[in-house]
């Protein structure tokens, strides 16, 4: 009888050439289940994530509503913005308001009468000295940590830098700067606070911000000495002895100015005699009609008084320690009233006044700053130009941003509840957390908030949104307003809505229920809080879960290396003794063959 080779599959053995993976899924199933659960561990874990995104910006909103100046917005307008803007915080009150400027804030400028004629010109003196006060405060050579460090070979450029970069302290400053007038360079101080350190009752400045100026040093350049002390110099400056208007006129004709005049090419002995109708500037035009090189006047007025400016500092070829010498003035403004004399050194281009307005026909108002902020209420103006007849600023309720915050706020709310009721089924369905969170938000919609008297009363005429239009989906969760009720509400209760929202704790009392900005954000703190909230804890629950998986997984997977490696190594031994019994019983068929 002959005895054939058995086979199944084509393989010595006649098992499936897959029998080992086939036998592994088998043993997979477990692997598999452990898989499934880290996929829906970590899509939780992304859900609760997105969740605490939305209840942030849930969060934030409640958080602007907790604000007075959300409940309460304003618009200002003002009739002719070129000349008065406005703008309203929450606190100001809606009304029209009749408004004048007479008179725009100003900063006081000081130029030292002196310059130089070279912008790379230094300082030689071994220990120049500058000094002055501001808002009643020495800065300068020799005050200490006031001081700001001049030194020798410093150029007008280092003075001016090292002055403006000076830290004033609660005050805003000095700015420095260099001016060039044509034939010289010289030193500016303009004050950063406008108006006046101290304004006297009738509105004049009563004491400047910049007082006491001094200096004292020398140049490399020419001898050029500044000098404040010293009663001649390149210029001159003559003031009244009371103010002087740019609009004043002379006493009487023939009066006569003489001074002194030295430049390259002579000695001149200046006379100017005046004339009916005759002011500073046409004293000044008198002056520079000579057309002596290097000779110049001005009229400058500082916003009080107005003065006559003679400079002398050259004439383009040589420089002179004193050009100007021997003024005589006789003469006199305004019916005697002032004389005009003479001083040295610097000169103030602008003394600094305070804005002066009128509102609503009250006269009289002054403002340090040309933005009056403590005028009306809640309202700032800024003032650009005087008027000549009175504008109008109007300040109006703006309910339309405070619905569009109030829109933001039920959005942020809806989106919560959108979100848990989209994945309630799917990621979040095995999180009480996402469930409750709904049952919590609705709970403090519908709680009442208290008169912030502390009494424990509710406000009214409401104390919960349901009473102003608002209205909950039974079957969503999700909010709207009722525009008609909203409307109502803020027309005829609007303090009474504000406080629904921005009551605080201490406002009402211990025990009582503060506004509901605040317990929707204290709610939301409790869930979302990073150290202890309960949608942290969750969230760590969910890694912690994750990571227990994972180490599962591992170990399943070390298992299953081990058994496909077991079972591989059967079925190699199986086929080699198939092998080799096939081999055996082919032979032994060879064999009873021959005996035939």
């Amino acid at each position: 009888m002959a005895i054939g080779n058995v086979t199944f599959g084509g393989l010595a053995s006649g098992l499936p050439s897959d029998m080992v993976d086939q036998l592994m899924q088998v043993e997979q199933r477990r692997l598999n289940i452990l898989k499934s659960d880290k996929t829906a561990a970590t899509k939780q874990k992304t859900s609760l994530t997105e969740l605490g995104s939305k209840l942030s910006a849930l969060s934030s909103t409640a958080s602007t509503l907790q604000s007075e100046s959300s409940w309460s917005p304003h618009s200002a307008t003002s009739s002719d913005t070129d000349k008065v803007s406005a703008s309203a915080s929450y606190n100001a009150v809606a009304g029209t308001h009749s408004v004048e400027v007479s008179r725009l804030a100003s900063s006081q400028t000081l130029m030292l009468a002196a310059g130089v004629t070279d912008t790379s010109d230094k300082i030689s003196s071994a220990a120049p000295t500058l000094n002055f006060d501001y808002n009643g405060i020495s800065y300068g050579t020799g005050t200490g940590a006031n001081d700001f460090g001049i030194a020798q070979d410093d150029t007008l450029a280092d003075i001016s830098t090292k002055i403006s970069n000076f830290n004033y302290g609660d005050d805003k400053g000095v700015s420095a700067s260099v001016l060039y007038d044509g034939s010289s360079y010289r030193l500016v101080l303009t004050a950063k606070d406008q108006g006046a350190q101290n304004r006297n009752s009738d509105g004049t400045t009563g004491t400047p911000r910049l007082e006491n100026f001094s200096v004292n040093m020398t140049w490399d350049t020419s001898d050029v000495t500044w000098d404040t002390g010293a009663v001649a110099g390149n210029t001159a400056v003559l003031t009244g002895s009371s103010a002087v208007g740019s609009s004043s006129v002379v006493d009487a004709v023939g009066q006569t100015l003489t001074f002194d005049y030295q430049n390259s090419t002579a000695l001149y002995n200046v006379t100017i005699t005046t004339a009916a109708g005759d002011t500073l500037s046409s004293i000044a035009d008198k002056i520079n009609a000579l057309n002596r090189a290097g000779l110049k006047a001005s009229a400058v007025n500082d916003g009080a008084q107005s003065r006559l400016v003679i400079d002398g500092s050259s004439d383009g070829t040589t420089s002179y320690l004193n050009p100007i010498s021997n003024i005589v003035s006789g003469i006199t403004f305004d019916a005697g009233a002032t004389t005009l004399g003479t001083s040295w050194g610097s000169f103030q281009s602008n003394i600094g006044l305070d804005a002066k307005i009128k509102v609503d026909g009250l006269g009289n108002i002054y403002s340090t700053s040309n933005t009056v902020e403590d005028v009306l209420p809640g309202v700032t103006m800024t003032l650009k130009e005087t008027t000549s007849t009175p504008l109008t600023v109007t300040v109006t309720d703006d309910t339309d941003t405070l619905k569009t915050t109030l829109n933001s706020f039920t959005t942020a709310f809806n989106d919560v509840i959108n979100y848990i009721n989209e994945n309630k089924t799917g990621s979040l369905s095995g999180s009480t957390l996402a469930r409750s969170i709904i049952s919590q938000l609705r709970n403090e919609l519908n709680t009442a908030t208290h008169k912030d008297d502390s009494s424990g009363s509710q406000l009214s005429p409401f104390s919960i949104l349901a009473e102003l239009g608002l209205r909950t989906d039974q079957k969503t969760g999700k909010i709207s307003f009722d525009s008609s009720n909203l409307d109502t509400a803020l027309s005829t209760n609007f303090n009474v809505l504000s406080n629904l929202f921005t009551n605080t704790q201490n406002d009402v009392g211990t025990g009582n229920n503060a506004g509901l900005a605040h317990r929707i954000d204290d709610l939301l703190d409790n869930i979302t809080n990073s150290t202890n909230g309960s949608l942290t804890g969750v969230k760590e629950s969910a890694d912690a879960r994750i990571t227990s998986l994972e180490k599962s997984i591992e170990r399943e997977q070390t298992r299953l290396e081990k058994i496909r490696e077991r079972l591989t190594k059967k079925f190699a031994n199986l086929e080699q003794l198939v092998n080799s019994m096939n081999s055996q019983g082919s032979a032994l068929t060879s064999a009873l063959g021959k005996l035939r």
